[in-house]
């Protein structure tokens, strides 16, 4: 017997073609409530810097919205990029989140080091090259949300609201085996990129739930706890979905292979024309774009979880319309929830 799947939303919040960030931001809420009446589980927003078309660059500031504007859906944001802050300052507002929504917040801790003059204008020495010290950032981190900074911190004496439980829930983003394995070795819940690394998924996933150790943090989990995002396009027929697949293949491409950022959101027609012609959808155990029909996309995420014993999966679309994007989310529900 297949697995029910529990299914959750990541959300980019890229504005539609000729909007604004502000009326980004609206749909976004509209969104997470109309996900909250399907029955979706999490709703998670992305950290992303100088950004033309995403709406908003202070997750942290947003989820407080997100969170206020529902009632039970988890929220998260996914991630928080520790690599440019101070692990005391995230463990901050991350509890107080906690707090505020108790059991319904979600962090994910991540990282970005690909140069860009936004992560140099977010660094506070800019002159300085930073350290790659993520491992001890999480460590640390942990320690705050856990009230266990480790023995020889020389911030022991320091609590973050100490007359409140451990929190709140702390992820590991991955698109690799080792940062896999550092959730693992945490006892930390996974949420693995597959969009980044589809090839990468099923193995990292796999080390994952061997290397796992229980956590020796309050925070922390006793036993295996992975997510798989993908991104998904879902339409009535395959061929709209491929049609509808356009824009967000073009910007990741074009992103990818030619450094190029695009300044606005294509259409579809207009993706058509910066790629030579239409992509179909692919064919692959794991595809880069989940593309496809309803059932299509069942079955596809089924095969993931039979391989992998995952069942929970965070889905990310770009479609341009909040129409079209509620529409998507209601088909797979009508489908697998």
């Amino acid at each position: 017997m297949t697995p029910r799947l529990r299914l959750s939303i990541l959300d980019a919040m890229q504005k539609s073609t000729g909007g604004t960030s502000g009326q980004a931001m609206q749909d976004t809420i509209a969104l997470a409530q109309y996900a909250e009446e399907l029955g979706y589980h999490r709703f998670w927003i992305v950290e992303h810097h100088a950004t033309p078309f995403e709406a908003n660059p202070a997750p942290e500031v947003f989820a407080t919205a997100l969170a206020g504007a529902t009632r039970s859906i988890r929220i998260g944001v996914g991630g928080i990029l520790l690599n440019h802050y101070s692990p005391y300052k995230a463990a901050e507002w991350m509890r107080t989140l906690g707090v505020l929504f108790s059991g319904r917040i979600d962090a994910g801790f991540g990282r970005a080091r690909i140069a860009t003059l936004a992560d140099i204008a977010l660094r506070r020495l800019r002159e300085v090259e930073p350290p790659d010290d993520q491992d001890a950032q999480i460590r640390e981190a942990m320690g705050w949300l856990s009230h266990q900074l480790d023995a020889d911190s020389p911030f022991r004496a320091i609590r973050i609201m100490p007359d409140e439980p451990a929190g709140p829930m702390p992820w590991i983003l991955a698109a690799s085996e080792g940062s896999a394995l550092r959730a693992a070795r945490y006892g930390i819940p996974l949420a693995f990129s597959a969009f980044i690394a589809p090839a990468l998924a099923a193995p990292a996933v796999t080390a994952y739930q061997r290397a796992f150790t229980p956590s020796p943090y309050a925070a922390g989990v006793s036993e295996p706890t992975p997510i798989i995002a993908l991104r998904v396009i879902v339409a009535e027929t395959k061929e709209e979905a491929e049609y509808l697949a356009m824009p967000v293949r073009a910007v990741f491409k074009l992103r990818r292979e030619k450094n190029i950022l695009l300044d606005a959101w294509p259409t579809p027609d207009e993706a058509i024309a910066l790629l030579g012609g239409m992509v179909p959808a692919e064919e692959a155990d794991w595809p880069a774009y989940v593309v496809g029909t309803p059932r299509q996309v069942r079955s596809s995420l089924a095969r993931m979880s039979a391989q992998t014993g995952v069942t929970a999966f965070m889905l990310q679309e770009f479609l341009p319309t909040l129409a079209l994007r509620k529409r998507q989310y209601r088909l797979i529900a009508q489908e697998m929830l």
